[in-house]
């Protein structure tokens, strides 16, 4: 097999760093680097919404490897590192601040971002779930005990849900889906989690989306629901 000399990886999450140790594993041993937008080393996602968001883990848990192994992988790693657009005629990754990554081979490991709703620009107390920071926030806010409304009925909304109202906050869950998770997991399931949050005291909206949040000098006031479907 022919390596190419040099491989950058976009993505510095799991998927990004599962990319450049297998690369590792399979004998390349060439230029590796992993650019990153965030601040931090690889970590895992998924507690953010459960372990983290109820305080059960401290956020040095979430790390992916230790100092020691990843330095074991030879890594050109960049944390804050952003990549804004690829130019495939020069084969460079283009950073933010205009700075270039010249590549051989590529991979785009980005993810997701989280999505925004209309009406929530500037607005104090609407929060996303995707980064560390983001559900470090969301601890802060719920450590007030609000009524917290949740958009979207996927594994992170229910999870935030069940979070929220185990550290005594008001919760609402709004979906557009028939049950909670129902898409992933089907009616049935769905049906079952849907009981299983409403016995803990979950209010959930099913069958409607949100057009937009209303907002009141600057603090949320309330999702707009368009009519069930």
């Amino acid at each position: 097999m022919t390596w190419p000399r040099s491989v950058v990886v976009v993505g510095a999450s799991a998927a990004g760093l599962a990319a450049a140790e297998g690369l590792r594993r399979q004998g390349y041993d060439g230029t590796l680097t992993l650019l990153g937008e965030e601040e931090h080393t690889p970590y895992d996602r998924p507690p953010l919404s459960k372990q983290l968001l109820s305080g059960s883990w401290e956020a040095e848990r979430l790390a992916l490897r230790t100092p020691e192994a990843l330095s074991g992988l030879d890594l050109d790693l960049r944390p804050g590192s952003t990549a804004m657009a690829l130019d495939t005629g020069t084969r460079e990754v283009v950073m933010a601040g205009g700075s270039r990554v010249a590549y051989e081979a590529l991979v785009v490991a980005t993810g997701t971002r989280a999505r925004r709703l209309p009406g929530t620009e500037d607005v104090t107390g609407v929060h996303v779930l995707r980064t560390l920071e983001d559900a470090l926030a969301l601890k802060a806010g719920l450590a007030l005990a609000p009524h917290l409304v949740v958009v979207g009925g996927g594994f992170v909304g229910a999870e935030a849900a069940a979070v929220a109202r185990g550290l005594g906050c008001e919760v609402t869950l709004v979906t557009d889906t028939p049950q909670p998770m129902s898409d992933a997991l089907g009616s049935d399931v769905g049906a079952m989690l849907r009981q299983v949050h409403a016995e803990h005291g979950v209010r959930i909206e099913t069958d409607v989306s949100v057009e937009r949040v209303l907002s009141d000098r600057g603090r949320p006031a309330s999702p707009c629901p368009t009519a069930a479907r």
